[in-house]
């Protein structure tokens, strides 16, 4: 789509920041965030495959990047380090869990994790874990003892809840225990989309009730129907106006989940997130990950444009973008 100069200012202007990023830790992924008009992110550093011990090796690689880039990347653990004006050529990261396996059911380790840095904890992945389902477990039977205690720790250490993959009565359980606001990093609405990764209007309503934010992601099934071809960005769209007209603009931003397939990411992509979840991969490959005109985060602007073409507001756009988020993290996270 044409880009008109009101989509560039605002680019410029806005602090935009991405709810989910995914990627290997290294300077060329900070130049390409930055230059595609990033000031923050919540990016995973660990997940749910990944062992105590495999996540402290990838926050030692996040603490490297830092030392390698200390005028272009800040490591986020205070509201304060989220302050600044747009466009400032730092980008600030939020270290965050996909699933809370590397907490090895251990209730204290949320305290060291959050000593090493780490300010997003997502409770599950697509299966059970010791705090509770997740989206494709047949049965959801709810956050459970160990999961409250986690969500309340995580809320008085200033840690952000991520709902994302969680099933559907674990996440209305966390909602209703945390005292702060909690996050679906990225989500997009069952009902544009019935896909179990995907918010019921329930869900998205209980989140605005706590003060939360989704973030649309650019996940072809969540998008569309797979079988049909790639989904458009028109239809990513489509989904944060429907959130945004069920539960306000206060409660709406972009977790973009963009992963590149291309090479070895493609062939570990097929091997393991398609072969493992077909029920949320649809007709999807590798190479059709994304949806058409955002699948790089250098294709964010089109996203900017479409919100101007929309009918959104200069204000309501800086919220989209960022702002919401940006509110989220940084009232949980408090002057730490």
């Amino acid at each position: 789509m044409p880009i008109g100069e009101a989509a560039r200012r605002l680019q410029r202007e806005t602090f935009v920041v991405d709810g989910l990023v995914t990627g290997p830790p290294g300077p060329p992924m900070v130049r390409r965030l930055l230059e595609a008009g990033y000031d923050a992110c919540n990016w995973t550093v660990a997940g749910h495959s990944d062992s105590t011990e495999a996540a402290l090796n990838k926050i030692a690689a996040f603490f490297w990047l830092r030392d390698a880039l200390p005028e272009q990347l800040t490591l986020v653990r205070s509201a304060a380090d989220l302050d600044g004006p747009p466009d400032s050529g730092r980008l600030r990261v939020l270290l965050g869990f996909q699933g809370a396996e590397p907490l090895a059911g251990q209730f204290h380790f949320v305290s060291i994790m959050h000593a090493l840095g780490v300010r997003v904890i997502q409770l599950t992945y697509n299966e059970a874990n010791r705090l509770g389902s997740g989206c494709l477990e047949p049965r959801d039977g709810g956050l459970t003892h160990l999961g409250r205690q986690v969500v309340r720790e995580m809320n008085r250490l200033g840690m952000v809840v991520d709902l994302t993959h969680v099933g559907e009565q674990t996440s209305l359980d966390a909602i209703a225990v945390s005292n702060d606001p909690v996050v679906f990093s990225h989500s997009n609405a069952r009902a544009l989309r019935d896909n179990p990764r995907n918010l019921s209007d329930t869900q998205l309503r209980a989140l605005a009730a706590n003060g939360g934010v989704v973030g649309v992601a650019t996940f072809a099934d969540f998008v569309g129907d797979t079988r049909e071809g790639q989904p458009s960005i028109a239809r990513m769209l489509d989904h944060l106006c429907y959130i945004a007209e069920l539960i306000g603009v206060d409660h709406v931003g972009v977790g973009t989940d963009i992963m590149e397939t291309a090479g070895a990411a493609g062939v570990w992509w097929n091997a393991n997130t398609k072969r493992r979840y077909p029920e949320i991969c649809g007709a999807m490959d590798e190479a059709m990950h994304g949806i058409t005109g955002f699948e790089r985060w250098e294709d964010s602007i089109n996203f900017t444009e479409g919100l101007v073409q929309r009918g959104f507001s200069e204000h309501e756009i800086g919220k989209i973008m960022g702002g919401n988020f940006r509110r989220v993290f940084q009232e949980v996270l408090g002057q730490q």
